[in-house]
């Protein structure tokens, strides 16, 4: 078996020649053939430097580079294309994670047949530990998917690639997001170090971002295979209110003798909502056309 270690890094140049030495006793630790794939987003701390000095020492890193920060998805999108092993464990540069010790323990989560490997810290004590724990209440509430640690280190096998949703700010739902498509989620426990060098890129400003991300998500999952769920219940909702309101409107007026049509305001709102219910349904027509027309295009690909 070939594992890819898939590490992207920005301004860690003080982390870089210790994770790289931590995951080539990972590796060795493993007893699998390895490489180690870096991608630098935007360095200017002098990080590509150290970088270029590591790999000229080591044929088994593949080095990769953004010329300016395009941000945690993008860097996965980049390395992973370049990743050519049967799993790919993600680990970070920042050496909260101990690649030595954590490589082994996440490729021992495959022996329960799992396809999906997260890591859970423990002895985490930081400021960002209530975060960790509203975004995995999040996640649970939208997806059933119950683990402890999913936006940290995780392992996958290789077919997982295909079934990857990266855009966005994406890479916080990769677990979330294979477990939805079938694919089986575990966890496993690892040690938790605090970082030492380098300044954390995440902080209270990704909650909102998270939190609408997670949401966006769900409906991507949810509806996207059959939008006319979602469009056509919103509008067949408005629509059959629409109509009750106005079958009560027309019996106060014939058979109360209530001209209750001189209420314009009521009038103008009923006739609006039937107006959106029907755009509604009608938007969830149009959907199921692009849905249709994409999956052919799929299956002309695959052809």
């Amino acid at each position: 078996m070939k594992v890819s270690v898939f590490i992207p890094f920005c301004n860690e140049k003080g982390n870089l020649a210790e994770v790289v030495e931590r995951v080539g006793k990972g590796l060795a630790a493993a007893k699998v053939e390895g490489e180690l794939v870096m991608v630098d987003d935007g360095s200017t701390d002098g990080s590509w430097e150290e970088a270029s000095r590591l790999a000229a020492e080591r044929p088994w890193i593949t080095l990769l580079r953004h010329r300016k920060n395009l941000g945690l998805t993008q860097a996965m999108r980049t390395g992973f294309g370049a990743c050519t092993g049967e799993i790919i464990v993600f680990v970070p540069s920042d050496l909260e994670s101990h690649p030595d010790e954590d490589i082994p323990a996440l490729l021992a989560g495959f022996e329960s047949g799992a396809d999906v490997v997260c890591g859970r810290r423990l002895g985490r004590w930081e400021g960002k530990v209530f975060l960790s724990w509203f975004y995995n209440e999040v996640s649970w509430a939208l997806f059933g998917l119950r683990l402890h640690d999913m936006n940290w280190i995780k392992a996958f096998k290789r077919e997982c690639l295909a079934d990857m949703e990266l855009r966005s700010d994406w890479h916080r739902f990769i677990p979330q997001v294979l477990h939805a498509k079938g694919w089986m989620v575990t966890e496993v426990p690892v040690r938790w170090y605090r970082r030492r060098s380098g300044k954390s890129h995440f902080g209270w400003s990704r909650v909102p971002i998270a939190f609408f991300d997670a949401l966006v998500v769900k409906f991507m999952l949810t509806f996207t295979r059959a939008p006319m769920r979602l469009f056509g219940t919103f509008g067949g909702i408005q629509m059959i209110t629409a109509l009750a309101i106005i079958g009560w409107m027309l019996y106060a007026t014939f058979a109360l003798n209530d001209n209750v049509f001189r209420n314009r305001p009521l009038l103008l709102f009923t006739v609006g909502m039937f107006l959106s219910g029907t755009i509604f349904l009608f938007m969830g027509f149009l959907a199921e056309l692009i849905v249709g027309v994409k999956d052919d295009l799929s299956r002309r690909k695959e052809r």
